[in-house]
């Protein structure tokens, strides 16, 4: 047998094997003779028919399934051979299946990416430093008055605050596109659902009363299709409604089932809330920080079949609607989900051989804890822990962010750390995105 390794790219190798075709005719031979002793032919005993006479009948068949026999078990020798372990199935592609000749076959494949973890001190991370304040709790206090406004329909000019309901007609060029219209849409003025030259336009106007204006998109509109140009909009305004909040008081606090201590027992419940999640969100912002340091510090080749794998998962997780399995269909979730599943996939690989090479495992202690802290968030954490114990899976996610955890902790110990001023809204809130998430525009429709 002859092996031959070809380099296609950084992962991708071709495998070529050449079997010898004296060892095809020989399995074959092989083959037709234990044939011969189970198959009844007419006119012969059987194991009396003549080989030659099989061949005619069976030869086609005994051929297909040696050719296949003998090239899955000379790939896996090639590859015993030649050291590679393929990532996923390989792609088999026949060469030469001639009878008589050698029986010649290519695998193509990915392999693991072969690296040293390196630039630990290089990481850089600023770590956040805030605390709940007074003034935090009446923010969050505010927040929840909002949550239960009740409008009350008035009759005056709308402003700044106010819920509209209105119906709109957006056209560009006369025609109409994409989320530019809609009826008895609610909007409320200064909240941003709406690009703020819209909302302007709505300030004074009073239930009854419409108007017309014309709107210019901005050029990094996220609506790529209207970015730029200027639509002509109709507007009916048909209620104007101003907010009514509860007042902060015990039935306030009992609302949110605080029994005792009122006001001053409902601002002590969030304030502690509000330090769990900030000690929470410093962590995170730091583990963000450090993985893409070492993301930085460790550019990787990575197997594109580690990535379409990874693609599919996020697909799934995010409720993607399955589709058909189509370059279409494919291009969109690559479009969608790709650059996380890149993040992931290096993340993993780069994870993965820290924890091999520092010898780092699960401390189960931690794995304890980590367990019941997400059990806790349930209405039966007894019952969550005994279902963890009987799902190994489930608890392989636990061991992986524990380890996860164990791992930026190694990491930190060894990066420059330095520390922020900050506060608890900044943490708890960072900055959006310039694209892909919640976009201000012209209607709900086109945010979506």
């Amino acid at each position: 047998m002859q092996v031959s390794v070809e380099t296609l790219s950084d992962l991708e190798r071709r495998v070529t094997v050449q079997v010898p075709a004296e060892k095809v005719a020989e399995e074959i031979h092989s083959r037709l003779q234990s044939l011969s002793r189970k198959v009844k032919v007419d006119g012969f005993r059987p194991g009396k028919a003549p080989l030659k006479l099989l061949k005619k009948i069976y030869g086609d068949q005994v051929r297909y399934e040696t050719v296949t026999e003998l090239m899955k078990n000379s790939l896996e020798a090639a590859l015993i051979q030649e050291n590679l372990n393929p990532l996923g199935g390989p792609n088999i592609q026949s060469k030469n299946l001639e009878e008589g000749q050698d029986l010649e076959y290519s695998a193509t494949f990915e392999i693991m990416p072969e690296f040293e973890l390196v630039g630990f001190e290089t990481i850089q991370v600023e770590r956040p430093v805030a605390e709940v304040v007074d003034q935090d709790v009446d923010d969050m206090i505010e927040t929840l008055r909002q949550q239960r406004v009740i409008w009350n329909t008035v009759e005056r000019p709308a402003q700044m605050g106010d819920q509209l309901h209105i119906d709109f007609n957006g056209q560009i060029d006369g025609q109409n596109f994409p989320g530019g219209s809609s009826e008895n849409a609610g909007v409320v003025l200064g909240k941003g659902t709406m690009l703020k030259d819209f909302e302007d336009q709505l300030i004074g106007l009073s239930a009854g009363a419409e108007i017309s204006f014309d709107l210019s998109f901005p050029n990094d509109y996220h609506a790529k299709n209207i970015a730029g140009q200027t639509a002509h909009f109709q507007v009916k305004v048909n209620t104007v409604e101003e907010a009514n909040l509860p007042e902060v008081d015990d039935a306030f606090a009992e609302s949110f089932d605080i029994k005792e201590g009122g006001v001053a027992g409902l601002r002590q419940s969030l304030r502690d809330n509000m330090e769990r999640e900030l000690r929470d969100g410093i962590k995170a912002a730091v583990k963000h920080q450090v993985l893409q340091g070492l993301l930085a510090a460790n550019p990787v080749p990575l197997p594109q079949a580690l990535i379409e794998v990874e693609i599919e998962r996020l697909a799934r997780q995010l409720h993607f609607p399955p589709g058909a399995q189509d370059e279409k269909n494919q291009q969109l979730k690559t479009q969608l989900f790709g650059t996380e599943a890149r993040r992931r996939v290096a993340l993993g690989l780069l994870l993965s051989r820290l924890a091999t090479t520092q010898n780092i495992k699960a401390d189960e202690q931690r794995v304890q804890t980590q367990l019941e802290t997400v059990a806790a968030s349930y209405q039966d954490p007894a019952e969550v822990i005994r279902w963890h114990a009987q799902n190994p899976q489930a608890m392989e996610s636990i061991h992986a962010l524990v380890i996860e955890d164990q791992l930026v902790e190694w990491l930190l110990e060894r990066a420059q750390v330095s520390e922020k001023p900050s506060t608890f809204a900044e943490i708890m809130k960072p900055a959006r995105p310039q694209a892909g998430a919640a976009d201000q525009s012209a209607s709900e429709e086109s945010t979506e």
